[in-house]
This record gives structure tokens, sequence and C-alpha cells, in this order.
């Protein structure tokens, strides 16, 4: 029997709003973080190549310069560079000890162009945070101001704070949020410069505030999931209210099964007799027909035979008020073990010769379930021997184990097997009189133990076991448990 729906409660369509809103939030959230993440990224790298193309530009000027054999004054070279590099400041150069350039004679210049013939390439002097004279190996000297290389309005519009090291500390060249570190997620990417003479530390952040979040996307999918949790519930609740009157309808038509294996038994038995005798008189009677001494002999047997045909019939008579309703039967506290032991006496050894392990095994040796001890010695053997059916083709080590636990106010007594399991079609219909799955089976053992455990105020549900097999779990009320 399948376990009865539960509708969905108020608190439970809420938790289960929860558990259709909380981990796609979460991906959202991620989701949406990683794709400004990504966006920051690149746009980062591209303020990147937008400085190093302009330091790169530097250096073309330099060895511009060094090139020309006839090299202009710097006082008006300097005027028509300007408007392309608005960062330049100054240009000059050194030579044979001399200075000539738009600015006056910078300190130390003089060892920074040693150090670029060393070096083979132009290398940075600086002046403070922003300016620096980036000097060639061939003297020529360039000022130029770090602040001046960008305007803050061509940076791309994810970023927020970017700073550059041009020798002398940290320069702010865009300035979007407040400097200090405010609430909230940070993401930053730090990168040098693509200029081999101006390979300047680059650092660009931003912090995602609560302004940044998803809140339109996460405000679309409450809704979706909100939609979603209430239709369940209605649809349980709907689900709840048909399998209730399934129930009623199943449970009336149940009232009168709880004798039908004994039933079925005393047919067996009771009617075998009149209809062998019957079957011996008619064939009597053919036999001397043909014969007209015999005929008072035929007049017997056939008066034989009705008797017996009225004696079948009142045989089925009797059993017909054998299934009328009667009192339920009396419940008691019944020892688990004690019943167990009645089963594996009775079982073992027969299911061993079956190569079947049968074993009990007792979570609460105190507790004692409330039944009685006939109707569940009748199901526990009915459901014992329905799994040692299941295990007869199943290959390696078979067995079954018989448990008794407490669960609040019940005490289960679960049968599992480690065989094929329960079809997942059948599972819903295991418990409906007259169905089967056996070939040989009449369906009528389950749909009697179920009506027995009702008897007691019992139920009996079945499951499939992971990886392999079913279990039968019958609940019982617990002994001494409040009503």
């Amino acid at each position: 029997m399948m376990s009865a729906v539960k509708p969905l409660t108020n608190i439970r369509t809420f938790l289960l709003w929860l558990a259709l809103f909380c981990p796609i939030a979460a991906w959202i959230g991620w989701q949406d973080h990683a794709d400004r993440y990504e966006r920051f990224f690149q746009d980062t790298s591209i303020a990147q190549r937008m400085l190093s193309q302009k330091t790169v530009q530097h250096e073309a000027v330099l060895a511009t310069l060094a090139a020309l054999s006839h090299p202009p004054i710097p006082e008006r070279l300097l005027p028509s560079l300007q408007p392309s590099m608005p960062q330049l400041l100054g240009l000059g150069y050194l030579r044979d000890g001399v200075w000539a350039g738009s600015t006056l004679f910078p300190t130390g210049l003089d060892a920074a162009v040693e150090h670029a013939r060393q070096e083979g390439r132009p290398v940075t002097l600086p002046v403070d945070e922003s300016r620096y004279w980036l000097v060639a190996p061939s003297g020529w000297s360039l000022l130029l101001d770090a602040r001046q290389l960008i305007p803050a309005a061509d940076f791309p519009p994810s970023l927020a704070m970017l700073t550059l090291d041009v020798g002398a500390g940290p320069l702010a060249l865009l300035a979007r949020q407040s400097a200090a570190r405010s609430p909230g997620w940070n993401i930053d990417v730090r990168k040098p410069l693509g200029a081999v003479s101006q390979p300047f530390p680059m650092h660009s952040w931003r912090t995602l505030t609560l302004a940044d979040w998803p809140w339109a996307e996460w405000l679309a999918w409450a809704a979706a999931s909100c939609l979603l949790a209430a239709s369940s519930a209605a649809w349980q609740r709907s689900r709840a209210d048909a399998r209730r009157q399934q129930e009623e309808v199943r449970l009336a038509a149940m009232t009168r099964l709880s004798t039908l294996g004994e039933m079925a038994a005393g047919i067996a038995h009771e009617l075998n007799q009149p209809l062998t005798a019957i079957l011996a008189q008619v064939r009597a009677a053919e036999r001397l027909l043909d014969d007209e001494e015999e005929r008072p002999t035929v007049r017997q047997a056939l008066l034989a035979s009705a008797g017996q045909a009225r004696r079948a019939a009142d045989i089925i008579s009797r059993m017909r008020e054998l299934v009328k309703p009667s009192s339920p039967s009396p419940r008691a506290a019944v020892d688990p073990d004690a019943l167990a032991a009645s089963l594996l006496f009775l079982r073992e050894e027969e299911l061993a010769r079956r190569g079947i392990r049968l074993t009990w095994r007792n979570s609460n040796p105190g507790a004692r379930p409330l039944g009685d001890r006939v109707a569940l010695e009748q199901i526990l053997h009915n459901l014992v021997q329905n799994a040692a059916d299941a295990l007869a083709d199943a290959p390696g080590t078979r067995s079954i184990v018989l448990s008794g636990d407490v669960e609040g106010t019940e005490y289960e007594f679960s049968v599992s097997d480690n065989g094929p399991g329960i079809p997942p079609e059948a599972l819903s219909r295991l418990f409906e009189p007259f169905y089967t799955t056996r070939p040989q089976g009449m369906g009528l053992g389950l749909a009697l133990c179920e009506t027995l455990a009702g008897a007691m105020d019992g139920r009996i549900t079945a499951r499939n076991l992971d990886p392999l097999g079913a279990c039968f779990t019958l609940r019982l009320p617990l002994a001494g448990a409040d009503a």
C-alpha cells in the first residue's frame, strides 16, 4: 500500500518555496558575479592596453629623435608634439655633458643616461607620483605626466578605481568609488603595462555593493518559485482528497477479506470430498447404463451425486457466512523477540535448504507493539514467504532480514531482502486484491496482510532498497504510548 498523501501545510509550503528559491537564487547570484567579474577583467585588460599603447608611443618618439641627424631645438619641438601627446610636459637631450632642453636640467639625469646605455633601452627617472622622465641611451629624454595619459571618461564604464605606480607611489587615474574600501564584495586585477621601458604596475578594483546585486532576477525567480510551490501544494491537496476517496472505497471492499485465506483453504478442502464422490458416482452410472438389471444402481448413484452437490452448495453457503463483519480481535502487548523466535523456528531450516539466510534484529528489545499475536504471525509469515519467492532466482548470497525498531509512538517490523526489488509499475498496486506479479499467485496474500494490519490500527508499506532489494514495513501502535 502506498503511504498516505499528506497535503502541504503553510509551513511545509514555505519550506518547499525556500528549497526551490535558495539554490537557484544562489546560482543566479554566482552567475551574475561571474559575469560582472568577466566584464571587469576584460575592461581592465582594455585599460591596460590603452595605457600600454601610450607608453609604447613614448619609446617610438625617443627612437625617432635618436635617428635624426639634425634634431630640432627642444623648445620648438615641444609645442608640435603636445597636441597629440598632452602628457608630454618637456623634453631635451644630454650630449657631452651639456643639457639642451625645454626645462631645467633634471637631477640625476646623467646617471639615468648611463643606466639606459648599460641596459640598451630607455629607463625611467621618477619626479613625483605622477611625473617621470623617460631617458633613452641616445641622451634624449621626455618629461611625462601619467595623469594625462588617458582622460577618465575614456576608461570602460565597469571600472571604478584604477591606480598606476610610476615609481613614487600609486597615482589614482580613476576614482568612481570612494577610495576607502566600503562594505561589499571586492574584485580587483593587477597588471603591469606592456612597454618594456615603462612596466608600471597597474591596479584596478571595484566594490560590488547591494545596488549591484541581481535584484530583478531574484524577484522574478521568487515569484516563479512561489507559484510553483503554491501549485504543488494545491496539487498535493487535490491528490490527497482523491487518495482519501480511493482509500474509503478500497477499505469498504476489503472489510470482508480478513479470513479470505482460511476460506480459500477451507473451500479447497471441503469441496474436494463431494466433488470426488460425484465424479466417482457419475462414472459408475455411465458404466451401468447399458445393463437393464443395474438401473436401480444407476438411480442410486445419481441420487448420491445430487446429495453430494447439495453438500457442496451448503459448504459454499457456510463459507459465505465466514466473511461477514465480525468484532475486531483483541489486542495486547506482543513480545517481538518471542514472535521472531517462533518464525525462525518454523522457517529458518527450510530457507537454509534453499540457500536463503533469515536473521532477526531488534533495535529496542524492551519495546512492545500492540496487536493480535496470531494475526502478526500470519502477516510476518506471508511477508517472509514473499521475500523468499523474490529470491528464488537471485544470484549470489541471498538473505532476508526481519528487524524491529521504534519510530515515535509506533513499533516497526521490517522484512527486507536483497533480491531484484519490485517493478515500479507494481509498487502502487501491491495491496490490491487479486493483483499479483507471480504467474501462480492469486493476489490475496498482501491484501489479507493489509486487512489484518488495519484491524490492529496498523499499516503496511513497501519500498525498493538501493541498490537492490525490497523492504516491507509493518507499523503498529506502541504499547504504553499516548493515544
